[in-house]
């Protein structure tokens, strides 16, 4: 029997205690859980957001019950008589168009609205009334049929359907200057005249300074400062300076004057006091 040495003995406990401190870290590595590998990233359904709708213009075409279009209306305040009769009405002005968001919509009268037709609006003249328009700036002219109430602008005399404006050439101008007329004496009409109180519209503006800048431009040119007026006009909260020529006592005169404004400010129009 050999005798260990005490020396060796301690070697060997200290390597087996090493190998074994070894394994047990090695161990606890390969029971430990593993790091998950990272998953590829989920595509996210992204839904568009619907588009907003158009808003609808508010109806100005005001009364629909077509018992009543004969009556007096009110529109933004404002009270109007339409005329009993349309003989022989003459008128003379600015004419717009209205088309996309009316269609389909009905009329003062209560007809369905069709774009595609020829029809106008008129503030006054009775539903149903014929009318023949022209355009006075190219000389197409159309008869069509009054079945809706308006144009509610300032300065403007009738709206017209697309097709109305497009067979009188004016769709890409959006404007133009037009004449009414019907056949027959009307009520008010005196000799081939019409009665009341007209006046001539040169200019309207948001500031007051720039009206009173072309009427003391029109005082140049040696217009009478007594028929020469700036008028404060307000439509629904809008405030707007016109620069008008009158009044004056019939369409005649009128005329007269306008055939006179228009050769320096051919955008010049006739206007009925409402």
């Amino acid at each position: 029997m050999s005798i260990l040495d005490p020396m060796k003995v301690r070697r060997r406990a200290a390597h087996y205690a090493l190998l074994f401190l070894l394994a047990s870290l090695s161990g606890c590595a390969l029971l430990g859980e593993r790091p998950k590998e990272p998953q590829p990233p989920q595509a996210i359904e992204v839904i568009p957001p619907e588009p907003p709708k158009p808003e609808q213009a508010p109806l100005a075409n005001q009364p629909r019950n077509p018992n009543k279009t004969g009556k007096a209306y009110q529109v933004y305040g404002k009270t109007y008589r339409p005329l009993l009769t349309a003989s022989g009405y003459q008128e003379k002005g600015i004419a717009s168009w209205y088309g996309p968001s009316f269609h389909g919509r009905h009329t003062s009268c209560g007809e369905v609205f069709d774009m595609y037709k020829p029809s106008a609006a008129h503030k006054l003249l009775p539903m149903h009334t014929k009318i023949r328009v022209t355009n006075l700036e190219n000389g197409k002219s159309l008869t069509l049929t009054v079945n809706d109430r308006g144009p509610f602008v300032p300065g403007r005399v009738l709206d017209l359907s697309y097709a109305a404006a497009k067979s009188l050439g004016m769709v890409d101008n959006g404007l133009a200057r037009i004449r009414i007329r019907t056949p027959g004496p009307v009520e008010g009409q005196h000799a081939s005249d019409l009665r009341g109180e007209f006046c001539v519209h040169v200019g309207s503006f948001e500031a007051e300074a720039d009206a009173l800048l072309l009427l003391e431009d029109m005082k140049s040119l040696r217009y009478k400062t007594s028929i020469l007026k700036v008028v404060r006009a307000d439509r629904d909260g809008e405030i707007r300076w016109r620069v008008e020529v009158g009044p004056y006592k019939s369409m005649s005169d009128a005329d007269r004057a306008q055939s006179k404004v228009v050769k320096d400010y051919p955008s010049a129009f006739i206007m009925a006091r409402e």
